[in-house]
This record gives structure tokens, sequence and C-alpha cells, in this order.
């Protein structure tokens, strides 16, 4: 993995060509620190002004991608023009986009039923929490203590087990977070390529320039969308992680600092058709 800021050049001349620029933004540990608490996880102030500035240029297209609720991400975020895609993909809308995945919107009873099961179970576990997200739910255990972790993850194996079994759901591992979605083929890296499609069309990725930054293991599949596009993909966090992107940015700061300098120069540069 390659330090974002120590190739300016080399990405100057390859956006020389660009007719656009396609920017992917993971939200929880990309645009904003990882918090306590996912309401918690507040968008700064002046990521948003910046955020606004970008979109507000021609042959610029942002795109906002969570695990969170797309309603909850767009309340998060707030910014007109720009496309949100949530619940890791299964759901996204934008400027003359809309999109539900149609087998995860006939499974969401279903989900809201096992959902309510984990709820009840981990109750009595101090810092366990379930989040719904109407198409998907997360189990949160950054804030069980150490001797409870044990019998968080027993317990949390036992109630998915017989799901996992029957092909009813399919769970990942985030930050501290067990998300739980419907068995479908669908993530964030097929909602990244069902946009590139739709707006720049089958040869998009020799028309425009696209990147994506995220900081989890559910962006890695998107990473490896990007990188067969011959886009920039770029892992936001520790340098040592094992991950398919091929740059890297420090933290959320870092992200704001390199956005502010695409902004700065030209209003695109090094993104920016020459």
């Amino acid at each position: 993995m390659k330090s974002l800021w120590a190739h300016r050049a080399f990405f100057k001349r390859r956006a020389a060509q660009a007719e656009s620029l396609l920017l992917f933004l993971d939200y929880d540990g990309t645009l904003t620190p990882i918090a306590a608490h996912p309401s918690r996880a507040r968008l700064p102030a002046d990521t948003r002004r910046l955020l606004r500035r970008l979109v507000s240029l021609p042959g610029v297209w942002i795109a906002v991608v969570s695990g969170r609720s797309l309603r909850d991400l767009r309340r998060m975020v707030g910014i007109q023009g720009l496309c949100y895609v949530g619940n890791h993909g299964l759901e996204l809308q934008g400027p003359g986009l809309r999109y539900v995945h149609p087998a995860a919107q006939a499974r969401r009873l279903l989900l809201k039923r096992i959902s309510g099961t984990v709820k009840a179970a981990v109750r009595p576990i101090p810092g366990a929490w379930v989040e719904e997200k109407g198409l998907t739910f997360s189990i949160h255990w950054r804030a069980v203590p150490r001797p409870a972790q044990r019998t968080f993850h027993r317990l949390v194996e036992a109630l998915m087990a017989p799901h996992l079994k029957r092909g009813l759901l399919r769970r990942t591992h985030g930050k501290r977070v067990i998300d739980v979605r419907p068995p479908v083929d669908w993530g964030k890296g097929t909602a990244v390529a069902w946009l590139v499609t739709r707006i720049n069309g089958r040869d998009a990725s020799r028309r425009a320039r696209i990147g994506y930054l995220g900081d989890d293991e559910t962006d890695e599949d998107a990473f490896r969308t990007v990188n067969r596009l011959g886009g920039v993909s770029v892992f936001v966090g520790h340098r040592g992680r094992r991950t398919a992107a091929r740059h890297w940015l420090k933290d959320p700061t870092d992200v704001r600092a390199w956005l502010t300098e695409l902004d700065r120069s030209r209003r695109w540069q090094p993104f920016q058709r020459a």
C-alpha cells in the first residue's frame, strides 16, 4: 500500500484524459471518526462545507457509502446533490437515481423478526445493543466490557448459527460490530459498479476517474471493484492492515486534508481533467 500523498504527479497525469470524477466515500471511519455510539459520529462542519463545494463542481460526482440505513445516512450528511448508498449498497438514492435491492426488500420482515430475537437475548449483556436498519441489522459490542465479551460472542453465535445454516442471512464483521444482512450477492462493490455503469455508461472506466475511500472490512469488495475499473482505492486507517486497497491515508483528518487539496488545485487537481 502506497501513501496517497506521495503520488500527486501520477494522479495528475492519469486524470488528464478523464471527463469526470466519480468519488465514493465511506462515512464512519473515513469522513468522520469512529464514535462510541453511531449517533455521535457527526460530520465535521468543515468537511460538510468541503463536500458541498466539491459536488458543485462540473464533472464531479460524489457518493457517500455506508452500512447505515439510507434514512440515517441522509440525516447525518444532509447535503443535496450527493448520492447516498445505505445498508452496504442494498438501497441508494441520488440525483435521478433510486434503487432498493428486491431480494433484500423481500426479506425485510424476516430480518426484523430475527433482530427482535437477538435484541432481547443480548439485552442482559452490558454495552451490547442491536441497531435495526430495515434491510439489515447490526449487533454492536464496542461498549461490552472485556469480561463479558466471550459470553456475548458465544450467545450471538448460537443465535445466528441456525439461520446461517439454512441460508436465511449473511453475517459480516466490522469494527466491534456484527452486520447481519439478507443472503444476496450484493454489497458496496456491486453497488459501486451499478452506479458507475448508470452514470457514465459501460465504458466509464475509460472516461472517468473513479476513487473509493473506506476503512472497514465491508469496503474490501468496493476496493476490488474500483481496482478492476482502473480507479484509485484508498484504505483509511492503520497502514499495516491487509487490504485490497492500493493506497493509504491515515485517518479522517488526513482524508479531509486530501480532499481540501483537491478542491484548491484548479478546484480539482490531481483528479481533474487537464
